[in-house]
């Protein structure tokens, strides 16, 4: 793979500079718990933020999908934090998880009463005997998850404070499969589980899989740098936070509010608990919609510049799974906000401000992307010329000496004057 990425401070289209991971497009109990998080824990924003996200859409599961009208997709997204050693990734998030480990004891415990009322039951079906639904999972064997996803309810939520470790195990014990289901997962599609001694494949529909990991910047690379990691659209579907990391603060004896610890484990049992038979898909707004095409095609229009100069494959592929990624996220926000307005709950439409903050927080996903890309090819060049379109050199030379006279410039290259001119004409968001 040719590292020449595509560098947005020389483009028409450029990225955010400045986008940050906000948190006022949440409700306000959310907001004063993230801020509490920080608080307490004095790490990035950003680890709270995720986690969050990845809690309320674990919480709901596969049971809402969101549509544009064209292209049905499930609440589902993968979130890696990446932060060197010592910036306190890991208690954060497991404080926000904390809902989804209860309910998972309280899942246990009805399967433990039911499984030994099977037992007892000497006319018991050996076939159909109770599941765990377990909805928060960590370190296991492939066909172990496969099986957890099978009987799940909801799906599960994976967390890998060293998300590393996950990729590793699961290709040493799954010999190359388990990305090829990894991809299925995150497109909705259904996965085949072909167990060992068993004559029947399972065929596992509507699977629901949510990812939280973290890693240091240095594992990168060894991570997620492998040919085959970069070519086949496993990291893309990923979304990276990197928190500028400038202090390490010395410790305070501080404790989380309790009120605001119950409020947030009260609203994530709300949501799992809610009875969605009746809702099915829910759908854009037509606020909503008009500013997901508007950033849509912004998105297009990054695609057009990358193929016409670099041509890099992974940062097309960045984009075009952001424009999926932004239906998703707009998707979890929305149904976050029944946590203010159980009333809200026939309300099937993503509002236009639910949005607009969406599309603020997929800014910071776009610019973190490319930070991955940077750090896995040890630098993001601009692209040597020879792998620069004809249009792009122009360009360039006009840059660094403006072309006055059209006519002689084309006569002096062989090309009309109308095709210059067409070239170097701004484009309409300069």
């Amino acid at each position: 793979m040719k590292n020449t990425p595509f560098d947005p401070s020389s483009g028409r289209v450029r990225l955010n500079q400045e986008a940050k991971l906000p948190t006022d497009g949440l409700p306000e109990p959310v907001q004063l718990y993230i801020k509490e998080i920080v608080r307490v824990y004095h790490c990035p924003i950003e680890f709270a933020i995720v986690a969050v996200f990845s809690v309320i859409s674990s919480a709901v599961g596969k049971r809402v999908l969101i549509t544009d009208g064209k292209y049905t997709n499930p609440l589902m997204l993968w979130f890696v934090n990446v932060a060197i050693s010592g910036s306190n990734k890991t208690q954060p998030v497991k404080e926000v998880l904390r809902p989804l480990r209860e309910i998972n004891k309280e899942n246990y415990q009805i399967y433990e009463r039911e499984y030994n009322e099977w037992k007892s039951n000497k006319e018991r079906d050996e076939i159909n005997q109770p599941r765990f639904n377990q909805l928060l999972v960590g370190d296991c064997t492939e066909e172990a998850r496969l099986k957890i996803l099978q009987f799940s309810s909801h799906g599960i939520l994976g967390y890998y404070p060293e998300v590393k470790g996950f990729f590793d195990d699961s290709e040493r014990y799954n010999k190359g499969g388990f990305v090829d289901k990894l991809l299925r997962m995150f497109d909705g599609d259904d996965v085949y589980l072909n167990r060992k001694g068993e004559e029947r494949p399972v065929i596992l529909n509507k699977v629901f899989m949510n990812i939280l990991g973290d890693i240091q910047p240095g594992l990168l690379k060894a991570t997620f740098g492998s040919p085959q990691f970069m070519e086949n659209g496993l990291n893309q579907r990923f979304l990276f936070t990197m928190p500028k990391i400038f202090e390490f603060p010395e410790r305070e004896v501080q404790s989380m509010k309790l009120e605001l610890v119950q409020a947030w484990i009260d609203a994530v049992k709300f949501l799992y608990r809610l009875d969605f038979t009746d809702w099915g898909i829910i759908s854009l707004s037509l606020g909503a919609d008009a500013l997901y095409t508007e950033y849509f095609n912004n998105i297009q229009r990054k695609k057009a510049e990358i193929k016409e100069t670099t041509g890099d494959g992974y940062i097309l592929s960045v984009y075009s799974k952001l424009q999926i990624q932004a239906q998703r996220l707009a998707g979890i926000v929305h149904m976050m906000g029944l946590i203010n307005h159980p009333a809200y709950f026939n309300y099937r439409f993503v509002a236009e401000a639910e949005m607009e903050y969406t599309i603020r927080c997929m800014d910071y996903f776009e610019q973190t992307a490319i930070e991955v890309y940077c750090e896995i090819c040890g630098g993001c060049p601009a692209g040597s010329k020879q792998n620069l379109t004809q249009a792009q050199i122009i360009r360039d030379f006009n840059k660094t000496i403006p072309i006055v006279n059209l006519t002689k410039f084309a006569e002096g290259i062989g090309k009309n004057k109308g095709y210059v001119s067409k070239i170097l004409k701004p484009a309409k968001n300069d």
